[in-house]
């Protein structure tokens, strides 16, 4: 039963993938930003000459995404602090990270770096005073640049003087992405395989409200049943049998916003479910891996 259920969860393997190609966990592959060049260019520019910029856009739609590939372009320096504002179980010490940069002994004499810059995920979760300290450690000159993301600027807790900083030339909206976009950010991730095509991809996007991590759980789902019922290319007949709907269930630009954030919510939950599921099936591997070594020892 337990290797029926490894197999099942492992179904990429069968199609010559390494690892999940729509795992929703940001940039498995590579930093690749599809439909947000803008931003990129104009942060590339912002964060060496000390600014602070914030980056609004839904769950799901590539925020994540935009901070693994500034920390690609600027780790080269060694001056850059990553930290999720989610995460349930740390809540943020800015002071804590800063000295972490030195390790154990950063830490033991309070030894603090210069001009780091700093990427703060989903910082709606910040308090006001938690902002405040961010400020101070940016006039001491600690921090040279920071980069907030969340899901709207206007409801978040951000220190009055941070919100001065940000101004209205360092806030980023996320666009949509457009079909072509949408086709490029699957293929990137699944090459010219032919079990979808790209209007079956196009399809998949209307069908998932235009979010890029509800079209890459729909086509988790869709590439699932290809394998287990050895299709090799799928059609509009086999959606209905997967999703079993007639039409789009996700949220559409004229949905009310409680039902958007409805959606959004559920977003979130799935993506920390996967997370969960990809420790689990990391640590199988490992109880595999041990009880083998056990097994040859007392050969």
């Amino acid at each position: 039963m337990e290797m029926e259920e490894e197999q099942q969860t492992m179904w990429w393997r069968k199609l010559g993938f390494y690892t999940n190609p729509f795992t929703i966990k940001p940039a498995p592959f590579d930093n690749k930003v599809f439909g947000q060049d803008n931003i990129l260019e104009d942060l590339y520019y912002k964060i060496p000459a000390g600014t602070m910029s914030f980056i609004e856009g839904n769950l799901g739609t590539g925020k994540t995404t935009i901070l693994k590939n500034l920390i690609s372009k600027f780790r080269g320096q060694g001056k850059v602090i990553y930290f999720s504002c989610n995460r349930i179980d740390t809540e943020l010490n800015i002071e804590e990270l800063l000295k972490g940069k030195y390790g154990f002994w950063g830490r033991l004499f309070g030894m603090m770096p210069k001009e780091m810059i700093v990427l703060l995920d989903e910082s709606q979760q910040l308090s006001s005073v938690n902002t405040e300290r961010i400020k101070y450690f940016f006039d001491q000159g600690n921090i040279k640049s920071v980069v907030f993301t969340g899901t709207n600027y206007s409801n978040t807790n951000l220190h009055e003087s941070i919100k001065e900083r940000i101004g209205q030339d360092g806030l980023f909206r996320i666009k949509e992405l457009g079909e072509d976009k949408a086709i490029a950010l699957v293929r990137n991730r699944i090459g010219n395989s032919t079990v979808v095509n790209d209007d079956m991809i196009k399809k998949l996007w209307h069908m998932s409200g235009k979010n890029p991590r509800r079209l890459l759980q729909r086509l988790d789902r869709v590439f699932r049943y290809a394998v287990e019922n050895m299709e090799t290319e799928l059609k509009e007949d086999h959606l209905k049998k997967i999703f079993d709907e007639t039409k789009p269930a996700a949220a559409s630009a004229h949905e009310p916003a409680q039902q958007k954030e409805k959606d959004m919510e559920e977003v979130n939950s799935e993506r920390n479910m996967e997370e969960k599921k990809e420790v689990s099936e990391e640590k199988k591997q490992l109880m595999k891996k041990s009880s083998k070594k056990k097994k040859k020892s007392k050969k």
